[in-house]
């Protein structure tokens, strides 16, 4: 047996060795997602694509389910993955976002909240605030401050000024500006002493 055929045997066996290797690992690559769960929950061919393309987890194929079962839009789940995606974390604020619907806070607001990392801060507190009558708007005004650190009155404090009368212009106007609980107390006194909204904005302009 000459040194070339048992070189060429060797490298024979090198090639097998490497391929059965390799074999496994392309097997893991290409593991399929089953997106039966989001067919059977309704949606479209287009959006399973959309879905399929940002290569979803299984956890994440149920959280999406549970957002649709909670009748968030199938655009607007595609566009929470996508969201999810763009941060670089999984999808797993399904329930949350059906329950933000629930409280009638529009899919866009509830995208802008997931864009501000404030989904699961205010799945329960801005249900709450919209048993007051308080829009999206005066929601995401408070959304921003908090993802910013900057501060904010809390849930309470928003309903005692809506009821005291404060416009919706008006209250994102000192959200804006920065008022604190004790500032609400203070806007709540002078409501009732039927101070104007401009009145009270020229009282507490704007935190440095």
């Amino acid at each position: 047996m000459t040194l070339d055929f048992l070189s060429a045997w060797r490298r024979l066996g090198c090639a097998l060795v490497l391929g059965a290797a390799i074999v496994p690992a392309a097997c893991v690559r290409v593991k399929h997602v089953d997106l039966k769960p989001l067919d059977d929950a309704g949606f479209s061919y287009t959006s399973l694509q959309q879905i399929e393309q940002l290569d979803p987890t299984s956890q994440e194929v149920a959280e999406l389910v549970k957002a649709a079962q909670g009748r968030v839009s199938e655009t607007a789940c595609v566009q929470l993955l996508q969201v999810a995606r763009g941060q670089k974390r999984p999808f797993a604020e399904g329930e949350a976002v059906a329950a933000l619907h629930a409280a009638n806070i529009a899919d866009p607001a509830i995208l802008e909240l997931a864009r501000l990392r404030q989904i699961e801060s205010w799945s329960g507190e801005a249900q709450a605030i919209r048993l007051t009558g308080t829009s999206d708007a005066v929601i995401l005004a408070v959304a921003r401050r908090r993802a910013a650190g900057q501060p904010v009155p809390s849930g309470v404090s928003l309903a005692h000024l809506k009821d005291a009368g404060v416009s919706e212009a008006t209250l994102i106007e000192l959200l804006n500006r920065g008022i604190t609980d004790s500032d609400a107390e203070s806007v709540v006194w002078r409501k009732k002493r039927r101070w104007t909204d401009e009145q009270i904005l020229h009282d507490f302009p704007a935190k440095p």
